[in-house]
């Protein structure tokens, strides 16, 4: 949860990159980041959320739980820079379900996730990296994740929106059903996926954990 208090002026992901003279995926350090716009990070547990920032002024103390996985780390503290960014004044929390999930429907949250994708994955950076293969697969899907050192889940979303690969096409299934789907711009309208995956399918095999010979 946070109190943030408001700033006459700040700075998007690509000014902030460009400030810092960042020209590899490499040179892309969150804490960096948050220390040059006033921010420390703690690592601390926290009982009712996944991250939360606390400021005043110029200065604040990003927190995040520690002992998750770099990848959902890097992701939780470029997302609280996008609170420090845009909500300041507002009162947030930051559940682990609402961080990296793109909501549609808390508006708040996907605005940080957004921000948060543009610090880790500048389009400049991202959009060169992609163009290196050919085709979006799990070996892409792979090297691209590492490049930036994101998770493949926040990579492969941000792969579709590239319009780099202009009819794929992400679908998040649970033992429930579809739960949510990403479609590249260029995909026709029409192709929307099922609700049920097929059960033959390889990917009902995984969700289901049959063994496969």
């Amino acid at each position: 949860m946070a109190r943030i208090d408001p700033l006459p002026t700040n700075l998007s992901p690509e000014s902030l990159l460009h400030s810092l003279g960042v020209e590899e995926p490499r040179d892309i350090d969150v804490e960096a980041i948050a220390y040059y716009v006033g921010l420390r990070v703690k690592r601390r547990c926290l009982k009712c959320c996944e991250a939360m920032i606390t400021g005043k002024g110029n200065k604040g103390i990003i927190s995040v739980v520690p002992g998750v996985m770099p990848q959902r780390e890097r992701f939780s503290i470029a997302h609280e820079l996008g609170h420090w960014a845009m909500h300041r004044g507002e009162t947030v929390a930051c559940r682990s379900t609402d961080i990296g999930k793109f909501s549609k429907g808390n508006e708040v949250e996907r605005a940080a996730d957004q921000y948060a994708a543009s610090l880790l994955m500048p389009w400049s950076l991202f959009k060169t990296e992609c163009r290196q293969h050919r085709r979006l697969d799990l070996k892409a899907l792979k090297a691209v994740s590492t490049a930036f050192n994101t998770s493949q889940t926040a990579t492969l979303i941000r792969m579709i929106d590239s319009d780099v690969y202009p009819t794929a096409i992400m679908i998040s299934h649970g033992a429930g059903g579809k739960k949510w789907h990403r479609a590249a711009r260029g995909l026709p309208g029409y192709w929307f996926p099922k609700a049920d995956l097929h059960s033959e399918s390889f990917a009902f095999d995984l969700l289901h954990n049959v063994c496969i010979r």
